[in-house]
């Protein structure tokens, strides 16, 4: 999985690495001169120099402008990982350094880059060899960035998982291990007849003909500041993350084409994101509480499988009508949302890989953002540029509410062709309290790269996974 560990240590390597313009250490009067051809724009990095005091690259950070929030130094990791497995080096020093270098985000880039699904691979490519990348002097950095880049790994690990191994009850198992290692407290409601019982139709819905029973896993944050200062009527925020999780997505009866197929595997993304982001929360403390909600069916065709024409009875007691089965995620979301406010969230995101025409709209390296109260948003969308990932803002238009019309119901569960990403959203917001500031992550297009982008390896991303945790730290 990961054969890269990052340390702050200043142990001897077999490569030095140097950042041409962030770097106050001696060097070696060859690449310093080196340096000086790279600053100037007279030559281009990287660039390797082998001189008598051994080997060195330098390497610049990207100047593009669309590489905000970091993303130019988690480039840089990548850069790094892979020259030094290209020198096939046990190990690298990198030197780094002064205000303007974002060492946490190189930290992180490195781990980031460097992590592959080769659980199941057999032969070399399941064999890597393990590397090391040091950050003398840094060990505050080297932490943070480790914190964040394993947060995001556990997601992509997830959403990498085949569905022959993790399904709802696996998944759900899987974050009462990782909440537990961090100290969260998880709650787990399992299987339809408890879901049923504990009101939440659309999950039993979609879940109930999955290879396993569906399941409503929350995990929850709680500052020790706030639990010692405050009481129980305590006003202030508290952050709700609700993560979609269809461990498998096949469309049930409204069956997908078969051409990839196989990638809704990932459809979890945005549970994982979640997850992802509730253990890094533990480990980084926001001032306030954050309740994490993972959503978690298998979506598949038999018997008992829901049918298009089905109508039923949401949480919050309006009917819904079933036009199309896959349409699913915002049926499992719909109750979960509307328990999150039931619970006193006073700000609610969910994530979710919710809809195809999010895809085609904004392409597939950017998130749809959608919801309620404009300076809620915009902290959303301020904290995915802080952390390197691109929301970007779509009308909740009230006026495309009528396309999810139905005459037997209160509301069908699809508007249709055109504006699909915008209809979805409005499904949605017809189950969150009025009074609760609420966004939703589209992110259907960024969460899954099986072309491989940026430092990402081919596969799962566990976009969102900084936001959120930006996001919480900010509202503290």
């Amino acid at each position: 999985m990961l054969d890269c560990t990052i340390t702050a240590d200043s142990g001897r390597s077999d490569l030095t690495i140097a950042v041409v313009g962030h770097c106050s250490s001696r060097l070696p009067r060859l690449v310093e001169q080196a340096a000086a051809a790279i600053a100037k724009g007279e030559a281009k990095a990287p660039l390797d120099v082998l001189t008598p005091d051994g080997r060195y690259l330098l390497v610049k950070p990207d100047a593009k402008a669309w590489l905000g929030g970091g993303e130019a130094w988690r480039l840089l990791g990548k850069e790094v990982v892979e020259a030094t497995r290209r020198a096939k080096a046990q190990s690298a020093t990198v030197l780094v350094g002064g205000k303007q270098a974002d060492v946490p985000a190189l930290a992180a880039g490195c781990l980031l880059a460097d992590y592959r699904y080769d659980l199941l691979r057999s032969g070399e490519e399941g064999r890597r060899k393990p590397i090391t990348v040091r950050f003398p002097g840094h060990e505050v950095a080297v932490e943070e960035g480790a914190i964040a880049a394993r947060a995001q790994n556990l997601a992509r690990e997830l959403a990498d998982a085949p569905p022959n191994l993790l399904n709802p009850q696996t998944f759900a198992a899987r974050a009462r291990k990782e909440a537990g290692k961090v100290g969260l407290n998880v709650q787990v409601i399992s299987g339809c007849a408890a879901l049923k019982r504990a009101g939440f139709p659309g999950l039993v819905q979609v879940g109930k003909a999955g290879s396993a029973e569906p399941a409503l896993v929350v995990i929850s944050y709680k500052p020790k500041k706030l639990a010692k200062k405050q009481g129980k009527d305590a006003k202030g925020p508290h952050l709700a993350l609700v993560g979609k999780g269809l461990t498998f997505d096949s469309g049930g009866i409204s069956l997908k084409p078969g051409d990839k197929m196989w990638e809704m595997k990932g459809d979890m993304a945005g549970a994982a994101a979640v997850l992802g982001a509730i253990t890094h929360l533990a480990r980084s403390r926001p001032a306030i509480p954050v309740t994490a909600y993972l959503v978690l069916a298998e979506n598949m065709p038999d018997a008992n499988a829901q049918r298009p024409g089905d109508i039923y009875l949401a949480r919050n007691g309006k009917s819904i009508h079933v036009d199309n089965t896959d349409a699913e995620g915002r049926l499992v979301l719909a109750d979960v949302l509307t328990y999150a406010c039931e619970q006193g969230a006073s700000h609610v995101v969910d994530v979710a890989t919710l809809t195809g025409a999010c895809l085609v709209a904004l392409g597939d390296r950017i998130a749809g953002l959608l919801g309620r109260d404009e300076a809620f948003l915009r902290q959303v969308r301020e904290s995915g540029l802080e952390a390197g990932e691109e929301l970007w803002p779509l009308p909740l238009h009230g006026e495309y509410r009528s396309l999810l019309d139905h005459p037997h119901a209160d509301i069908n569960n699809i508007g249709g062709r055109n504006g699909g990403t915008i209809t979805a959203a409005l499904f949605l917001s017809e189950f969150v309290d009025a009074k609760v500031k609420w966004a939703h992550l589209d992110i259907a297009g960024p969460a899954i790269q099986t072309g491989g982008w940026r430092y990402y390896a081919k596969g799962m991303t566990g976009f969102a996974t900084r936001s959120l945790v930006r996001l919480a730290h900010k509202l503290g």
